[in-house]
């Protein structure tokens, strides 16, 4: 069951190769395409996805990530920001997101 709500959040320096991590496991092209900004300016990239929780264990196992993630991506990973929420609301979890970060949305230019 889909039924674990994932935020994951990179700075834009990062977003390329978290963004090519995410097609080595299969999770599509491109997708932390949600543009977001700080107070200062700074740009950031966000997506929102639903997980199986047993499916997520995987994804985030030190070990595996390992055996998946070339040495030259995963040190990307350390400025992946992730909020997990079981059974709950994905906007919610968005919007906690953003408000823990103090991110807004880019608005369309």
């Amino acid at each position: 069951m889909f039924n674990l709500s994932v935020v994951n959040i990179i700075p834009d320096a990062h977003k390329d190769a978290v963004n090519q991590i995410a097609e080595l496991y299969d999770c599509g092209e491109n997708n932390l395409s949600v543009k977001l900004i700080d107070s200062s300016g700074a740009i950031y990239w966000g997506c929102h996805s639903w997980w199986k929780p047993e499916d997520y264990a995987i994804f985030s196992d030190d070990e595996l990530r390992q055996q998946v993630v070339p040495a030259e991506l995963a040190p990307a990973l350390e400025h992946l920001y992730e909020r997990l929420m079981l059974d709950g609301s994905s906007q919610e979890n968005w919007q906690s997101a953003l408000d823990e970060l103090g991110l807004s949305l880019v608005e369309a230019e």
